[in-house]
């Protein structure tokens, strides 16, 4: 029950976006906006407060945090896989791959276990959740830019160093930096942070609810079948190797219940507002993002009530 009542909050808001739409009330340039604001500002900002305040991951935690980027980063070539095999262009193969591998861990992952476990995971998790939005999300990012056409031989270098360095790693990065230094930011700055980041998650998914009511009517045989890869690999393949291989390290049970459970977040709205400012299959992506929100429903009851 806990992972219903924490994602009824998203299905509201993205319901809130679309029927604002539906009503005329708002419209793409509305969804750019706000799109925009999330991409350089509040999910910058939630990742780096969020990241600044967590407990320190401990050094027996090594393994399990290579176990988890590695099944990461094997989700995203799964997905991109698939997509190469069923003849998708380069843009669809980026965005299956991206969404395939980044989860919502930050927002309702980090939500669900504080419910169900101590500070100790907790320090875990936010290592996980850093190591996700550093590496996996920048990989994803120069994916994206890296498939869009390009205008001379040295756009691919550009996609890469954007990747690595667009404000939501950035963020990220800099709040696993001040936890791991213990450097306090003062409360003066931490204070607008902290509301900048508390708009991320709704302004973003009003955004999502905005684009799915606006593009309705041009949904695709295969934009559904680039759902339906995303969901096999983000909902079932990725949670299911997460726990087999932390089972094989011999990692203890807590841990392995933990990791799994972020692991089995659905696709990020963090995906959908990068694919929007990439400007490449954000309609998909968005229908991405909906559709494992509610097909995670399950996994995520099925590991809370094993962590109970």
């Amino acid at each position: 029950m806990d992972s219903l009542w924490i994602t009824l909050p998203i299905f509201a808001l993205i319901g809130l976006g679309w029927a604002g739409a539906r009503r005329g009330l708002f419209d793409g340039k509305t969804a750019a906006g706000l799109s925009q604001f999330v991409f350089w500002l509040a999910f910058p900002a939630l990742l780096l407060t969020s990241m600044a305040k967590a407990p320190v991951p401990g050094p027996n935690h090594g393994q399990i945090i290579l176990v988890w980027l590695g099944v990461l980063l094997g989700g995203h070539l799964v997905g991109r896989g698939v997509a190469w095999i069923l003849g998708h262009g380069a843009e669809r193969q980026a965005g299956i791959g991206f969404a395939s591998s980044s989860g919502n861990t930050a927002f309702l992952g980090t939500a669900l276990l504080a419910s169900l476990f101590d500070h100790h995971v907790m320090a875990l998790a936010a290592a996980l959740v850093a190591v996700e939005n550093i590496l996996v999300v920048g990989l994803g990012v120069a994916g994206l830019y890296a498939a869009k056409p390009a205008v001379d031989s040295k756009a691919v270098v550009r996609a890469m160093l954007g990747g690595l360095f667009n404000p939501v790693s950035l963020g990220a990065l800099i709040g696993f930096a001040l936890a791991l230094t213990q450097i306090s930011l003062p409360a003066s700055l931490m204070r607008p942070l902290d509301m900048l980041g508390a708009a991320a998650s709704p302004a973003g998914l009003v955004a999502l609810g905005i684009v799915m009511a606006t593009s309705q009517g041009q949904a695709t045989p295969q934009s559904w079948q680039d759902v339906c890869v995303v969901v096999l690999t983000k909902c079932a393949l990725i949670p299911l190797a997460m726990w087999f291989g932390l089972q094989a390290i011999g990692a203890d049970r807590t841990f392995i219940l933990a990791a799994t459970l972020l692991a089995a977040c659905p696709s990020a709205v963090n995906v959908f507002i990068q694919a929007r400012q990439a400007g490449i299959w954000a309609a998909t992506a968005a229908r991405v993002v909906f559709i494992t929100t509610c097909v995670s429903l399950v996994g995520l009851s099925l590991i809370a009530g094993l962590a109970n």
